[in-house]
């Protein structure tokens, strides 16, 4: 259900993952987002270290999802994040959406993180 708390686990070595969480903060007003670089101390029933490494995870009341459909569930509790999540939902009933995050996950130390800077600044 996308108006519980939701737990957001990023890689906090990876300026793009980090860029994101930023993104999101900004647009969280309701505060629904619990962001948390993997780095921290981790729930005693998260994944492998080696699996939260190689994609976002999210956990929620029914357990931790990762890739596209974490993101998903980050766009359904952001304001305005009706369009991402209108994508993202049509992307993993195509299957694109994972094949695509899987991509953009393996090569994100490579990727600009200006991408995703500045936005929602005023």
């Amino acid at each position: 259900m996308p108006d519980e708390r939701l737990e957001v686990y990023y890689d906090g070595t990876c300026e793009l993952c980090r860029a994101a969480a930023d993104a999101w903060r900004r647009d969280d007003s309701a505060r629904r987002l619990d962001l948390q670089p993997l780095q921290a101390e981790l729930p005693l029933d998260a994944p492998q270290r080696s699996r939260l490494e190689e994609e976002i995870h999210v956990r929620d009341g029914s357990g931790w999802h990762s890739g596209a459909r974490a993101i998903l569930a980050i766009y359904r509790r952001l304001p305005g994040g009706w369009l991402p999540a209108l994508l993202l939902r049509a992307g993993i009933a195509l299957g694109i959406a994972d094949p695509v995050y899987r991509l953009i996950a393996r090569h994100r130390a490579h990727l600009p993180a200006f991408l995703l800077r500045g936005r929602g600044r005023q």
